[in-house]
């Protein structure tokens, strides 16, 4: 409940549901498929997108493992980071911490987090959005895909300038 309640308070894609065995790039590509987020512009156009174009191609966005001991501050920040006009951590940002704390004893110790770089949790990038690779169409976005204990899930944040 918390989790859909933040997600519609930020305005965030969130998916929580079964590892069914797809890979972090396929599972991805399936949540933000129905939302327009992979090709809003257009439909078939021939120019290029920023975004992927398939769900391997989704797979190498999400190449970062997120280390164990940053996966609280990360998966909170993809949760309530403002990404165009940074600011402070506001109010929201106990919950998600909570949320992310949660969502981490749910998938376990040996789930496997992935995230596609740096743009909401700038500190693991000493302050830069170096090694991002988008996972949509925005302009600015941050994905983290967990799978772990038979549960899967995908957090993704959008920002247009």
């Amino acid at each position: 409940m918390w989790l859909t309640e933040l997600a519609e308070y930020a305005d965030r894609i969130v998916h929580l549901g079964p590892d069914d065995g797809r890979n972090h790039g396929q599972l991805c590509w399936d949540v933000l498929a129905p939302t327009g987020l992979l090709a809003p512009h257009c439909g078939h156009c021939k120019h290029g997108h920023g975004g992927p174009r398939n769900p391997q191609e989704m797979e190498t966005a999400l190449r970062l493992r997120i280390p164990p001991n940053e996966l609280t501050p990360w998966i909170a920040a993809t949760l309530t980071r403002e990404l165009v006009h940074p600011s402070p951590d506001g109010p929201m940002r106990l919950v998600a911490d909570a949320i992310a704390n949660g969502l981490i004893a749910l998938l376990g110790p040996e789930a496997d987090w992935r995230a596609n770089g740096y743009a909401a949790y700038r500190e693991g990038a000493s302050g830069t959005s170096a090694g991002w690779g988008p996972v949509t169409e925005a302009t600015f976005d941050a994905a983290v895909v967990g799978k772990g204990n038979g549960h899967a899930v995908v957090v993704v944040a959008t920002g247009e300038d």
